[in-house]
């Protein structure tokens, strides 16, 4: 194994951390400022800050998995120990 860890999967796991707390904040913040403060939410900076929030959060997830599964990949390809399933 190579002394040097990939930065790259832990600023997206950050940056998934940050939007699945803020998220939820900003929505709820977001509709505590309409006319009706139940659900659905009535105005459309509402619709946008919940298509936005749960769209970074999906893109974020997908972006994690990929990098991951790339990762993995490069490591069972270039460390022939691990073999081709990258086990320990």
């Amino acid at each position: 194994m190579s002394g040097r860890l990939p930065r790259g999967p832990y600023v997206l796991l950050g940056l998934l951390t940050l939007v699945t707390f803020a998220g939820p904040v900003a929505i709820v913040a977001s509709l505590r400022g309409g006319a009706s403060r139940e659900w659905p939410p009535d105005r459309p900076v509402e619709w946008w800050i919940f298509g936005l929030t749960t769209g970074l959060v999906v893109v974020l997830m997908a972006a994690c998995l990929r990098l991951g599964l790339v990762l993995r990949r490069r490591a069972s390809q270039t460390d022939p120990v691990r073999g081709a399933r990258g086990d320990s």
